[in-house]
């Protein structure tokens, strides 16, 4: 076969030069090895973003030291030629072999090229540079085609994917706030995906599972977007693509594989410590991992792709538990071993046999990026459906399901209501409608002008109501520390009433031993009776004695008799005290509780009164009365418009006071924001 592909001399020379390169970043992959095992050796303790770098700068290393071969072997190729030394004595001539291969990489690398087996061996790789390069060359362009359609997929499948509920692509937002992260950033849902990753450079999108974001607890969930938005953060994406592409051109090189399987991985646990930085709880960042593993593994087995990686994930979370990075594995340690032995048995068998005080440079280092896929996550299924029966409502009548503010990047503001036996669901961004849902049926942008006057009677009645709630927050805050008073109080008296239970059985049993006592001395009374009866039959000379200590014993049984009565008394006061103090303590419970949802009504209702100030203030900024926030203060009452001081004209003031003062014939509204250092709504009697 004739593989004699190119013929030109300049071709030929530069193929010559790309084989030698080839083959001399095999033993430059071996000192690369070797950095790489020691810096993972005295890193142990070190912060995986050091190791990353370090990694990153021996692949890079690595990298430039392959390219200045090609360089140099092309410059003393070039000089050789200028030499007219014949094509034949260049190629196999020892010298030449020693200029293009080894010049300026030192003495022992020159010394080699005197060895016998070292000419042979490179003059092989010269003499069959052509079939050589050409086996690399269709091996690379199969790996580049894989990796180019594995890309086209990747963008296949960022095309055909579904938008996730809103309140999951506004906490999306806060979390790349967050994450610092600048540029647009996108969520979507595809079925195509088994873990969640980032596809995208400029315009990156973070595709998880479908089914993921229901199936799996919030703030697990949370976890996993803060992952692959670190990733996107440090611009993984980009750099992988770089790191692929040193991956093919040296797929023969078994360390640079290893080195980038090690880049990978510290590059997953520099996102996990980003992450755990934001969400400052590394066990829930734990469980997320754990979690999504055990969901992961229930899908079904042809998307088992993350289930490979399950040593990996181990590995993870023995690092963020221990604050340990994870040593060499056998595997590793016989690798780095390998490459030591081989680059002592390359530098005797090179040895000079005089001593020379040049070394061989170091050549390590790069900086690549992966696509971003988080390992396992956790799993408790979260339901917000509404299950209760909807109230028949009167006609006008309006019932707030939610109304609730999201703090997004522009700001997301969301309302759930029913009015009129209709069920409005209401997106806002910056005051303008994005999406609008009447009993579950979207309306179009364009019909949005048609229901724009029962929105805005929707939005005033939220107001009023959010106001009427802050106030019942108000009470319901004092009632529930007057409850929390009462419920100290029952918690004291009940201390007490267990105190005297106590105090009382103490007396019980002391009592109990006098009665016994006074048994036993009765009993010793009674047989001194019985012999004073004797004595008396026999002397009555006793017999006064005797009677006195009979007395005298009678009188003791009856006192511990009283003090047994008195004890008993005690007890059964002590009792009813417990029992008191367990009444008021459920007492206590009730209204702490009656408070608690006081409270709930009237933070709904603050939420609301705080958008209707917003929207007051808006409404200012759109008349050109204010162009910011900044000192502001302003009283709208039914008789005026007063804002930083200036009385606005009547129609401004007529406008506002319809929109947003409730009108009651017998009361008075007025709203302040600033105004002599008051904010707020009232309502006073005319």
């Amino acid at each position: 076969m004739n593989w004699n592909i190119i013929d030109q001399p300049t071709a030929h020379e530069w193929v010559r030069a790309f084989c030698l390169t080839l083959v001399h970043s095999l033993w430059q992959g071996l000192i690369a090895a070797i950095v790489a095992g020691a810096i993972l050796l005295c890193t142990r303790k070190s912060r995986p973003a050091f190791r990353y770098n370090m990694l990153a700068l021996v692949m890079l290393l690595f990298v430039s030291a392959a390219v200045v071969t090609f360089v140099l072997t092309m410059r003393d190729t070039a000089a050789v030629q200028e030499g007219a030394r014949p094509a034949s004595a260049i190629v196999f001539s020892g010298e030449w072999i020693m200029q293009a291969a080894f010049q300026n990489a030192g003495n022992a690398a020159i010394a080699a090229t005197e060895t016998g087996w070292v000419m042979r061996i490179m003059a092989f790789f010269t003499e069959h540079a052509q079939v050589i390069v050409t086996v690399w060359f269709l091996i690379f362009a199969l790996k580049s085609l894989l990796a180019a359609s594995g890309l086209l997929y990747l963008r296949k499948v960022a095309q055909q994917v579904s938008t996730p509920e809103m309140k999951w692509i506004v906490r999306f937002y806060e979390l790349a706030e967050r994450m610092r992260i600048s540029q647009e950033v996108e969520l979507r849902e595809s079925l195509q995906v088994a873990v969640p990753m980032v596809v995208g450079f400029l315009n990156p999108v973070v595709l998880v599972p479908l089914g993921m974001l229901a199936n799996l607890p919030a703030a697990q969930v949370e976890a996993i977007l803060l992952h692959e938005l670190a990733h996107i953060r440090r611009r993984d994406y980009l750099i992988n693509l770089v790191q692929i592409f040193c991956e093919n051109v040296f797929f023969f090189n078994p360390a640079v594989w290893w080195i980038s399987k090690l880049i990978r991985e510290e590059r997953e646990h520099c996102c996990d410590d980003l992450a755990i930085g934001v969400m400052q709880n590394k066990t829930s960042f734990i469980h997320a991992l754990v979690s999504f593993q055990e969901y992961n593994q229930s899908r079904p087995a042809f998307e088992m792709a993350f289930s490979k990686k399950r040593n990996h994930l181990l590995d993870r979370i023995k690092r963020i538990v221990n604050n340990n990075n994870k040593p060499l594995d056998a595997m590793e340690k016989l690798f780095v071993t390998f490459s030591l032995a081989a680059a002592i048995a390359l530098s005797a068998a090179t040895a000079p046999e005089k001593p020379v005080k040049q070394s061989l440079p170091m050549v390590p280092a790069n900086r690549p990026v992966e696509k971003i896929t988080l390992p396992e996550q956790p799993a408790v299924p979260n339901s917000e459906t509404d299950t209760l029966p909807r109230k028949k409502l009167k006609s006008g009548e309006m019932q707030v399901h939610s109304a609730n503010i999201y703090s997004a990047q522009e700001g997301i503001s969301t309302y759930n209501v029913t009015r009129n036996n209709k069920q409005y669901e209401i997106v806002k961004r910056n005051g303008k409608i994005i999406s609008l849902f009447i009993d579950n049926q979207e309306i179009t942008e364009s019909d949005y002008a048609k229901h724009q006057l029962e929105i805005d009677k929707i939005m005033e009645e939220i107001k009023v109501q959010h106001e009427l709630a802050e106030k019942q927050r108000e009470q319901a805050e004092v009632q529930r520390k007057q409850a929390e008073k009462q419920r100290e109080l029952a918690e004291k008296q009940r201390e007490e009433a267990q105190e005297m239970r106590k105090m009382a059985e103490g007396q019980r049993q002391e009592a109990e031993k006098q009665r016994e006592k006074a048994n036993a001395m009765r009993l010793d009374a009674e047989k001194q009776r019985e012999q004073a009866e004797q004595i008396r039959v026999s002397a009555n000379a006793n017999r006064d004695e005797l009677a006195k200590v009979r007395q005298e014993a009678e009188k003791m049984r009856e006192a511990a008799d009283g003090m047994r009565k008195q004890a008993e008394q005690m007890r059964l006061d002590a009792e009813k005290q417990r029992e008191l103090a367990a009444e008021q303590r459920a007492q206590a419970e009730v209204q702490r509780q009656k408070a608690e949802e006081m409270r709930k009504v009237a933070e709904k209702e603050r939420e609301v009164y705080i958008k209707m100030q917003d929207d007051v203030i808006e409404e200012l900024g759109n008349a050109g009365v204010i162009k910011d926030k900044h000192n502001l203060s302003f009283k709208l009452g039914d008789d005026e418009l007063i804002v930083n001081g200036v009385k606005q004209p009547a129609d401004l003031h007529l406008k506002l006071k319809n929109t947003y003062l409730k009108t009651d014939g017998g009361k008075k509204s007025e709203m302040y924001y600033n105004y002599n250092g008051r904010s707020g709504y009232s309502t006073t009697t005319r």
